[in-house]
This record gives C-alpha cells, structure tokens and sequence, in this order.
C-alpha cells in the first residue's frame, strides 16, 4: 500500500535514514537546522507497506518554499507528488525551489532556473594507486612540492580533526587564509561573518578539517565534510607567503589521503569546473535547479524573465569581449588590497 503523511518539523528521529537513502551533506536535519534557522520546516514520507522509500524535507517562508533534499537523486513521481501536496497543504505558498538535482525533470509549470555540476572525484584503495592515475607532469610536481616544503620546513605537520575536535578558531583561521588568497587573486570573497559562523556550527557535527602547521601557525587547510563513503570539501584556503609550494592542492592531496584511509569512495570538490580540479582527476555531473510555481502567474513570468536576464547577464560578464574590463577590475583591487 503506498502511503503519504505531512509532518511539521525536523525529522530528527529520521536522521540516520537521511543519511544513508540521500548520502547528501546538504540533506541532513543538522545542515538545515545551522542553515535555515528563519523556515518553518516541514517534512514528507513516502511509504510502501509501512516500509519508509522517501522522505523529503522542505521549508517555507513568506510565499515560497524550498526543497531541502539536495545533491540527490528522487524520480520524478515523487517529486511531482511533493510538490502537488506542498501547494495543496500551504495556500500561500506560488513557488517552490528544488535545488542541486541529480536527475532532470519534465514538470508542469515550472522551469530550469540554473544548471551546475558537481565535480567528483571517484577514489581507489591506496593514495599510491591515485597518484599513478594523475598526469605524468602533475605527480611529478606534487611529489616535488611536497619534498621541497618538507626540506625547507622539518616542523610542519600534516593533521586533521572531526565533529567535535574542531575548534572555532581553527575554521576562522582557514576561512581568513581563503579570503586572503582571493582578495590577492582580485575575487570578492564569499564567505561573511554569518556563513562562517554557519561553518562552524556544522563542522562540529561532521565536520571533517585537514590542515598544515608550521610551528603551531595553520599555513593552510581544507575544511570539508565526511558523510557515509562520501567527502565534500567546502574551503580551501592557505598562506600567500607558501605560494610556491602550492599549498592548496598539497592540502587536498592529503585529505584525499585522509579519505582513502577512512574507505571513502567519493570526493566531491563541489561546484564549477576549474584547472585544478581536471588535473586531479574530478569528473563533473550535471546538476539541476528548479522553480516550480502552483500556476501560470504574473509571478512566473516576473521570476522567469529575472532568472533569464541573470543568465544573460552571466554570459556577457564571462564572454571574451569583456575580459579587458573584468581584467582591469580585478587588477584595480588587488591594487587596493596591497595599498591598504
């Protein structure tokens, strides 16, 4: 018999089946909890003869609501399901937001609001075994870098820390080198006191932090999160002053190797593609975003054209016509950064 129940709430008692159906870092009770604290949060469980198939969790504010089951896979029916009762149960809300897709969607009244990926790197059983599969040049390099810096700095240390060993002070840290090299690179950071905090408050559930000292200062670090086979890494920051050495990628070569030792099978360096990631070996999957609204509305038209001009925009911004202009941008703050 297949059954349908609405629940108000986080399904805390639910935690380990999230876990274990969705092995999504987003689709946790805790990452919702640290990172929507203003949705009144609601969830929906699919049953087949009393057994649980699905539960997805959603939260609405003012006239919206957004999926929280993200960097999953859900069949279509099910969500067509969800969002056919979602409308049904809350009369205010026009809009519902289903983000980070593994699967694509043919649904009614709704339409692709962006497209990403997630880039991933597939793990084998020994860090040896990885390395062999990497570029001729680039494990010659890393192996170089890495004796160069071991050389130059005997007391560096290679640590890590989970869930509750991680200290605030050791997120802020690595969260200020990262803000630091994209100043340095001329990139607005993204990461404001609140999301830091945010950060924090979820590392310390499972949380997962590779990082390198040097006579007791973090010269760089990766923070990332560890869930069943899988790692997410979310920062990555490191001293300017240790450029040379590539501390970054040396960073994530060890937590690559942290994650083999754990039996980790995936590596999720998250979105966008970047050199970095291809020359160690991530491969990307498609990821879908999706606005599903109740009818054909003024509201659909206003969100559909806002959304069409925001990828427009994002085309004209990275088209090789404005490079000079994005170049002399870019150059203007690093000046900034270095006068003040």
């Amino acid at each position: 018999m297949y059954e349908i129940e609405f629940f108000e709430g986080l399904p805390i008692q639910h935690e380990s089946f999230l876990i274990e159906k969705y092995d999504s870092f987003i689709t946790t009770c805790r990452y919702i909890e640290v990172n929507y604290p203003d949705y009144a949060i609601h969830y929906f469980t699919v049953k087949v003869d009393g057994k649980l198939l699905e539960l997805l969790v959603y939260g609405t504010k003012q006239k919206a609501a957004k999926c929280f089951n993200s960097l999953v896979s859900i069949d279509q029916d099910t969500i067509s399901q969800f969002t056919k009762n979602v409308f049904d149960r809350h009369p205010l809300v026009n809009k519902i937001e289903i983000v980070a897709s593994y699967k694509e969607y043919d649904l009614d009244k709704s339409f692709l609001s962006f497209k990403s990926d997630d880039q991933i790197l597939k793990l084998p059983t020994s860090l040896e075994d990885y390395l062999m599969n990497l570029g001729s040049q680039t494990r010659k390099h890393i192996r170089q870098r890495k004796e160069r810096f071991i050389k130059d700095y005997p007391n560096a240390r290679f640590l890590t820390k989970c869930g509750p060993e991680i200290e605030e002070s050791l997120i802020d840290k690595i969260i200020l080198l990262n803000c630091n090299r994209m100043k340095l690179k001329g990139t607005v950071p993204g990461i404001d006191n609140n999301s830091k905090e945010n950060v924090y408050k979820y590392s310390s559930f499972y949380g997962c932090v590779a990082y390198i000292e040097i006579d007791g200062e973090v010269v760089a670090g990766c923070i990332s999160t560890v869930l069943n086979k899988e790692v997410y890494a979310h920062v990555i920051g490191h001293n300017n002053n240790y450029s040379k050495f590539n501390l970054g990628e040396m960073c994530f070569i060890y937590l690559i190797e942290t994650s083999i030792e754990k039996g980790i099978s995936s590596f999720h360096f998250l979105w966008g593609e970047t050199e970095y990631k291809r020359r160690l070996l991530a491969k990307p999957r498609v990821l879908y975003f999706y606005f599903v609204f109740r009818s054909f509305s003024l509201d659909f038209m206003l969100c559909k054209f806002q959304v069409n001009f925001a990828k427009t925009k994002t085309i004209i911004e990275h088209s090789n016509s404005t490079k000079p202009l994005r170049d002399a941008i870019k150059a203007n703050r690093i000046k900034n950064m270095k006068m003040n």
